[in-house]
């Protein structure tokens, strides 16, 4: 009886290829950057993981009758770093913050500021006008109203529940 477990035959014909720069790579470099900032003041598992996690501003979707209203968190950011786009019924909020530049003399031990890519996507509503959506942004919170189509408005009727 063979305790061996069995092997795939193709296994032993494939030539091992030199691994070309990809995520294997990338994990790689990031776990040799995360075993390098354990030693320094205010590092830790905590403040690592983030790296790996893409953030998603929160957001708020309501009707208002004559149009939706939409609204995203984006604390720390400024209508500057934001852009929206609708495209194929689909609304995209996007937005990019980059690090302060101005600390080339000074050494950095606890960094809790976020700093990076976000974006979001929501599929809109059938009705949604594409072409009539307003954005406002005050204080961190984006604010969207988007209109709803009048051909769809009219193609709505109630029906009366009898008994």
């Amino acid at each position: 009886m063979n305790d061996m477990a069995p092997t795939r035959p193709d296994a032993a014909a494939a030539p091992s290829a030199p691994l070309e720069f990809g995520a294997a790579d990338w994990f790689r470099a990031e776990v040799d950057r995360f075993i390098e900032e354990m030693g320094k003041p205010g590092r830790s598992l905590l403040s690592f993981i983030p790296r790996f996690a893409m953030p998603k501003p929160a957001i708020e979707l309501t009707d208002a009758g004559d149009s939706y209203r939409l609204s995203a968190e984006l604390p720390g950011l400024t209508d500057k770093d934001v852009k929206v786009e609708v495209a194929d019924g689909i609304l995209t909020i996007a937005a990019e913050k980059h690090e302060a530049a101005d600390r080339a003399e000074e050494t950095c031990l606890i960094n809790e500021r976020r700093q990076g890519y976000i974006q979001r996507q929501i599929s809109l509503p059938i009705d949604a006008d594409p072409e009539d959506v307003k954005a406002r942004f005050k204080h961190g919170l984006l604010t969207l109203e988007i209109g709803k189509s009048k051909e769809a408005r009219k193609r709505v009727r109630k029906i009366k529940i009898g008994d």
